[in-house]
């Protein structure tokens, strides 16, 4: 799925734009774009931590994006954190940049990828 936690996501974490960091993920502050980045696994085990940082982050009615292109792993826990943080916004969309091909069809298939408030970005025509 990805290459997992790297040295620039340490340093990003050291610098002080880290939202969340654990042993298997860090998440990081991006500001242009507006939103966030994900390195490393996301699981039942940090589940609510990544929700609560999107949640954090997802306040008022702009876009914004969350990269989860270097993640190496992420169960359906970690898709539906997502999912809920989309279906609480009011207004402006989450814009999903890297999901893998596999994680697109279960959202296509599960329906969450028609989510007014849930964009998954193309990543060959979008950019982040």
């Amino acid at each position: 799925m990805g290459r997992g936690i790297s040295i620039d996501d340490l340093v990003d974490a050291f610098m002080g734009g880290t939202v969340y960091a654990d042993k298997q993920l860090v998440v990081t502050r991006t500001s242009a774009p507006i939103g966030l980045r994900f390195s490393g696994e996301i699981d039942i085990n940090n589940r609510e931590a990544v929700a609560t940082s999107v949640s954090a982050i997802a306040a008022g009615d702009v876009d914004v994006h969350l990269d989860v292109s270097s993640l190496i792993f992420c169960d359906i826990s970690g898709i539906r954190a997502f999912v809920e943080a989309a279906e609480n916004r009011e207004k402006g969309r989450l814009m999903l940049h890297g999901l893998p091909e596999l994680l697109q069809t279960v959202m296509r298939v599960t329906g969450w990828a028609d989510l007014p408030n849930l964009h998954v970005c193309d990543c060959r025509t979008d950019s982040i």
